[in-house]
């Protein structure tokens, strides 16, 4: 609660961070009572549907079938003379390293678009990378932007080239406003 986004965004993700995610038990539940919440009660039903969409999703599926899994991750790690923070929707361990799973609710309308998009995040997940293996000393082997609206499920391509971007980023970002921190 809390984070940035709009209130179908936040109703999705808390509804992903609270329902079992191996059967899906408590959704349409949990949907009404996070879009309530969030003031879109007339929403339900796309909460709901866009869980779903989640639950049903290779990446999901790897995630649970996975030895080990974590939700709401917080990770915060020094970089230069500033800290990046944020909150992981969903790690997961695999043979070979970390994976991230980024939700998204953006309503995408075109593989285009899906690219486009991909372009924008790419700063994110490099930045989720860099956090995440300074803070846990253990290699990222993928970053996962699960978009719902459609359902399509993208990687970021080269993964060390854009955490080495999101860390000159930062460290560029700091030297021109001398700012503390940067959120994720």
């Amino acid at each position: 609660r809390g984070r940035a986004g709009t209130g179908l965004g936040r109703a999705v993700h808390a509804v992903l961070q609270t329902i079992d995610l191996v059967t899906g038990q408590g959704l349409e539940d949990t949907a009404r009572a996070q879009a309530a919440a969030e003031g879109i009660p007339d929403r339900a039903a796309e909460v709901a549907r866009l869980a779903r969409v989640a639950l049903e999703s290779d990446t999901v599926r790897r995630a649970v079938a996975s030895a080990r899994w974590w939700r709401e991750v917080p990770v915060a790690a020094p970089v230069g003379e500033t800290v990046l923070e944020g909150f992981i929707d969903l790690l997961f361990e695999e043979v070979g390293g970390l994976v991230v799973v980024d939700y998204k609710t953006d309503v995408l309308d075109s593989e285009e678009e899906v690219d486009l998009a991909m372009r924008r995040y790419r700063l994110q997940g490099g930045a989720y990378a860099l956090a995440l293996e300074k803070a846990t000393g253990r290699p990222v082997k993928e970053v996962v932007f699960l978009f719902l609206q459609p359902k399509e499920e993208a990687s970021v391509q080269d993964l060390p080239a854009a955490t080495a971007e999101a860390e000159e980023a930062a460290l560029t970002s700091v030297s021109a406003t001398s700012a503390p921190q940067k959120k994720m």
